[in-house]
């Protein structure tokens, strides 16, 4: 079992969750978890520990964002593409990935 699939074991990433962390908004608003914790790091020094309150929030809005949505209408998008590459990039120990996607960028 590779690392991201016990990631994906954590998150419950099931086959209907996978469905829905492929829904385009759920992607998109994945985005606003980012600042929030460049925000917590940074006001450590200010807020003292409140600035857990943003950490804990991104944490949780990222365990909570693939089962909030829906299946989307259609996977015909980059941003469903995206998360089923991802799927597939998961199960690279079962199937294995072709060598012309396997290059190394450098």
């Amino acid at each position: 079992m590779t690392l991201e699939r016990k990631i994906a074991n954590i998150f419950n990433l099931t086959e209907k969750n996978w469905m829905k962390h492929a829904n385009p908004i759920s992607v998109w608003t994945r985005y606003s978890v980012l600042p929030l914790i460049i925000i917590a790091f940074w006001s450590r020094i200010w807020i003292g520990c409140w600035c857990l309150l943003p950490g804990v929030l991104s944490a949780l809005w990222m365990f909570f964002n693939p089962i909030v949505f829906q299946k989307p209408k259609s996977t015909k998008n980059w941003a469903s593409k995206a998360v089923l590459g991802e799927r597939i990039y998961l199960n690279r120990d079962k199937v294995k990935i072709p060598d012309h996607h396997n290059v190394p960028l450098y």
